[in-house]
C-alpha cells in the first residue's frame, strides 16, 4: 500500500493539502515529564509549526488553537509560526497527555479529538512491515484555526 501523499493520492490533496511530520520535544523524555514544572514552563501546551505565510492565508496567528486533522481523525494543538519550516509541511510532536498541576497546565484527553495526541491522526495500517513504523514523519493533512472559544 503506498504512502498518502498529495501526490499519490490527490484526490485527498485538496482536502489534506499539507505534509505532517512529527518529532520529539528535547525538553521531555518521549511522552513523560509534562508535569514537571521547570520542564513544562519551557513547553507549556501542544504546538503544531507552520510557515508564517501558510499560517496567514488560512487566518491563523501565532499561539492560536488549531484543528490538525488527516483522514483519520483531528486533534487540537496551538499554532507556532516557524519560518525554516516548508510552507505545505507541518511539524508536531507526541506525547502529550500529562497535566502540570503546579503550574494549572492541562492535560490532554490522549484518546479523543479533544486531545493532543498524534497517534490519532496516522494509521497503523501503513506500518513498514519490518520495523513496525507508522508514518509519523510523513503524511497527509489540514490545520485550520479553531473558533476562539477553544480551550
Amino acid at each position: 500500500m503506498s504512502r498518502p501523499s498529495p501526490f499519490s493520492k490527490p484526490e485527498l490533496a485538496t482536502q489534506f493539502p499539507f505534509i505532517l511530520t512529527n518529532a520529539k520535544l528535547l525538553s521531555f523524555c518521549h511522552g513523560q515529564h509534562r508535569g514537571v514544572p521547570a520542564l513544562r514552563k519551557m513547553v507549556p501546551h501542544p504546538y503544531v509549526e507552520v510557515h508564517p505565510d501558510t499560517a496567514k492565508k488560512l487566518g491563523i496567528q501565532r499561539g492560536d488553537w488549531v484543528k490538525l486533522s488527516s483522514p483519520h481523525g483531528s486533534i487540537r494543538v496551538k499554532a507556532k509560526l516557524q519560518d525554516g519550516i516548508h510552507p505545505r509541511v507541518v511539524a508536531t510532536q507526541h506525547g502529550w497527555w500529562q497535566s502540570c498541576k503546579q503550574l494549572n497546565l492541562p492535560g490532554y484527553d490522549p484518546f479523543n479529538d479533544a486531545g493532543a495526541n498524534v497517534n490519532l491522526i496516522v494509521t497503523n495500517d501503513l506500518a513498514d512491515p519490518i520495523t513496525g513504523a507508522v508514518p509519523h514523519k510523513s503524511y497527509i493533512c489540514n490545520i485550520e484555526k479553531l473558533p476562539d472559544t477553544a480551550p
